[in-house]
């Protein structure tokens, strides 16, 4: 029987969330917002794992203009 500390058991489980997310934003199946929340990580967060693995962003002018627009409600 294989035994893995619990410390690497949640680690490779969060890795594996990262990966799933940035897998399905790849595929175009989620957006940008959910792949943050799916990965646990702030959207930057999330942009900058994005980043790292060469995914480029899935956003047209509309959505960038929308989420500017939200950005400033909360602010």
């Amino acid at each position: 029987m294989i035994f893995i500390k619990p410390k690497e058991f949640v680690r490779n489980l969060e890795e594996g969330r990262k990966m799933k997310a940035l897998n399905l934003y790849r595929e175009k199946r989620i957006s940008l917002g959910l792949g943050a929340k799916l990965s646990n990580l702030s959207l930057s967060e999330f942009i900058d794992l994005l980043e790292t693995h060469n995914v480029p962003l899935n956003l047209s002018v509309e959505d960038a203009r929308k989420a500017m627009e939200n950005a400033k409600k909360e602010f």
